[in-house]
């Protein structure tokens, strides 16, 4: 997958588009992106995203999202997605018209003839554009439009913001059925103190990015992608308070059954069930039992 910038001097022919914030890639966003591939025929697959939302970047705030930017170029990818084109969310564009978003940007650099879209998108200044501009305006700008419904959860069209509200609740299974995928953290293994190590429980410890939005402190049942392979694993997300006194949050991650060191590689954490809030233990002695406890409950629910 190619990834380019709206700012860079490109002009691509004859493809077929998306366009959106996609933060998590949820079942939603991949209709629309089977929608694409099923309409491709040849044409190159492009996904248009702003790096906020327009609502965010007016109000000055800016949300923890479900994916980082590099999550959600990995996922496009994972969906057979050609060309990644990032919008900078930026006044001069946030002013463009309906009919000036169409010509400068769907069409002269994107070189759209198919647009594939939600019932409710919209776009240009104040969000004038929107479907019904779209399906008008096919002949004149030549292009043809597909609307995709949306897809539902419980009688309720997924979204990203009720997405974005279960995993602050930690509704880690409900999350990955919305997402069509796992809840997943992705990073570089960090060093640590390797405490984990001495205890004879190693963790692979990975500082998310600011931006990350993150379930609640706790211990999770998950599993580890490592160079392509997945391990069965157990994550604490938090300040580890029995032996840490910062507030810098960490994912750590101790890998069932691999003794390997993983240290400055990228990995991918997938979130499965949320296992006992975190909290201060006495000592280390009863901290190393308590997760004992917790590894033999994973086990048991795989």
């Amino acid at each position: 997958m190619k990834c380019i910038s709206v700012d860079d001097d490109i002009n691509l022919k004859n493809t077929i588009v998306t366009i959106g914030k996609f933060d998590g890639i949820h079942k939603g966003h991949e209709k629309l992106f089977g929608e694409i591939t099923r309409n491709a025929n040849g044409r190159q697959k492009v996904v248009l995203t702003f790096e906020t939302s327009p609502k965010n970047f007016l109000e000055n705030n800016a949300n923890k999202t479900i994916v980082t930017e590099v999550e959600k170029q990995m996922l496009c990818d994972s969906q057979g997605i050609d060309v990644y084109m990032k919008m900078p969310m930026k006044k001069e564009f946030l002013a463009l018209s309906p009919e000036a978003f169409v010509e400068e940007i769907l069409k002269k650099k994107i070189g759209a003839t198919t647009i594939v879209c939600g019932p409710d998108f919209s776009f240009g200044a104040k969000a004038a554009g929107n479907v019904e501009f779209l399906r008008e305006n096919q002949k004149k700008y030549g292009y043809s439009l597909i609307v995709v419904e949306k897809e539902k959860y419980h009688n309720k069209d997924i979204s990203s913001s009720d997405i974005r509200e279960r995993i602050v609740e930690g509704k880690i299974a409900e999350v990955n059925e919305m997402l069509d995928h796992p809840y997943t953290v992705i990073g570089k293994v960090e060093q640590g103190k390797h405490l984990g190590r001495t205890i004879g429980l190693p963790t692979a410890n990975i500082i998310p990015e600011s931006t990350k939005l993150l379930p609640p402190n706790g211990v999770y049942k998950t599993m580890v992608n490592v160079a392509g392979k997945k391990f069965n694993s157990i994550t604490n997300i938090g300040v580890n308070p029995t032996v840490e006194t910062g507030i810098q949050i960490k994912v750590e991650t101790h890998i069932l059954d691999y003794e390997n060191y993983i240290y400055n590689e990228i990995v991918q954490v997938e979130f499965y069930d949320f296992i006992r809030p975190e909290r201060v233990f006495e000592n280390v002695e009863e901290l190393k039992a308590q997760i004992e406890r917790d590894i033999e409950k994973c086990r048991k629910k795989n």
